[in-house]
């Protein structure tokens, strides 16, 4: 039964029986399907119908389903819709054009009911008809001056943690890339080979990871913040929290992280310091917004990582995001890229999506659903619960290279 106020979904394929049985499925599962035989006809549709979502075939005569996306994306109000394109053939320099042109997604044909079902809902989970809510644009990050480094380091060279201890900083290019995922399995996976390891949860609008672990500490960060500076140092040991061997905790009281918490960018080294002077090796989720306070702590990371899913809008998050960081971040600190697919699918070659973000890919994490939901209801990190899983031998191997001599 289609729902009181249902998305409404604008197809776009030149191929009759093909529209018909999509438009039929997607009808018979709540949807309000509006179709169009050309992209012409496409255009003006989503122009007058503002649609929710546009599934658009890629080949298609007269006007094909990449110059449909450019157009689309350059109509204002239709600039964060999400659009799956159809290929025909599953090659990966079609499928990154497609990206580049400004689709969302891609499915192949013939595509299975189930999965375009599946698509179509996960690219509406965080979303409410246009019907009942309006829709926010994208921005991206803003452009900053060059901070007096030379761009051309060699990202080749891996950068080791001292004897002392060493800061890794995890990155979103946007919400939910799997930041929070990677930074706890990464803590997981050095604290298991013996190096003793925190965990600081930096995302001090929406910090998850208490959540994430079921832990229940109430005080952590927030602690440490409300005391004087003078005392951080003592504090900091204090309200760090006890997970595992080797493997601690500091962290952000959920309620309170909604709050703007009282931190300067100069006083992030307070915080850190004491930490590395117990020779601790520091892994920080950072949350995926670039606030002065999170540019502080990339400037005095050994690693940072971006992490960032293989979608349009992340992609390009992503290519805008780290050519902005070699230009903010110390000389010392090497930048490195990690793709989430979470679909567990994606085909596309490293050398093709490297060539997309202009930057070198450190690894490509196939994690499903299942494994992410199961990790987290059962509040155990992947690389514990699974470890015989592509994912957790992958964030294994980051793990070592993290701290190889």
């Amino acid at each position: 039964m289609t729902s009181p106020i249902a998305f409404k979904i604008l197809v776009i394929d030149d191929h009759p029986e093909t529209l018909s049985i999509i438009q039929r499925v997607l009808q018979q599962h709540g949807y309000n399907v509006l179709g169009a035989r050309s992209g012409f006809r496409g255009l003006s549709l989503a122009e007058s119908e503002n649609p929710d979502m546009v599934l658009v075939d890629g080949m298609m005569p007269e006007m094909d389903g990449w110059e449909v996306c450019r157009r689309l994306r350059a109509m204002p109000k239709l600039g964060d819709m999400p659009i799956i394109m159809f290929t025909a053939v599953d090659e990966a320099e079609q499928k990154l054009a497609g990206f580049d042109a400004g689709a969302d997604d891609y499915l192949t044909k013939p595509t299975e009911p189930a999965e375009l079902l599946e698509r179509v809902r996960m690219m509406l989970e965080d979303r409410v008809p246009k019907a009942s809510a309006d829709t926010r644009l994208h921005k991206p990050l803003p452009e900053k001056k060059k901070r007096g480094r030379d761009t051309g380091v060699n990202l080749t060279n891996t950068i080791s943690f001292s004897n002392a201890g060493g800061v890794t900083a995890i990155l979103g290019a946007r919400g939910g890339a799997g930041a929070t995922t990677l930074a706890i399995n990464l803590a997981s996976s050095l604290a298991s080979s013996g190096h003793s390891t925190t965990l600081i949860d930096f995302d001090l609008i929406q910090g998850h990871v208490a959540l994430y672990l079921s832990q229940k500490h109430e005080h952590g960060l927030n602690q440490i913040l409300s005391q004087p500076e003078s005392r951080w140092s003592s504090k900091v040991k204090q309200e760090i929290s006890h997970y595992a061997d080797n493997f601690d905790l500091l962290l952000i009281h959920t309620p309170l992280a909604q709050e703007t918490l009282p931190l300067r960018p100069e006083q992030t080294a307070n915080l850190l310091r004491p930490l590395l002077q117990l020779g601790q090796h520091l892994i920080v989720d950072c949350g995926h917004q670039l606030t002065p306070v999170v540019e502080s702590v990339l400037a005095q990371a050994n690693q940072i990582i971006v992490c960032l899913r293989p979608e349009r809008v992340a992609l390009a998050n992503a290519r805008h995001l780290l050519e902005h960081l070699h230009q903010i971040v110390p000389e010392k600190a090497q930048v490195r890229a990690v793709i989430f697919d979470f679909s567990a699918q994606m085909n596309i070659p490293h050398e093709s999506l490297e060539r997309f973000l202009n930057h070198p890919l450190m690894a490509v994490l196939p994690l499903s659903p299942a494994e992410m939901n199961q990790a987290v209801n059962k509040s155990i990190p992947l690389v514990q619960l699974n470890p015989h899983a592509k994912a957790a031998i992958l964030i294994r191997q980051i793990a070592q290279q993290l701290v190889k001599a």
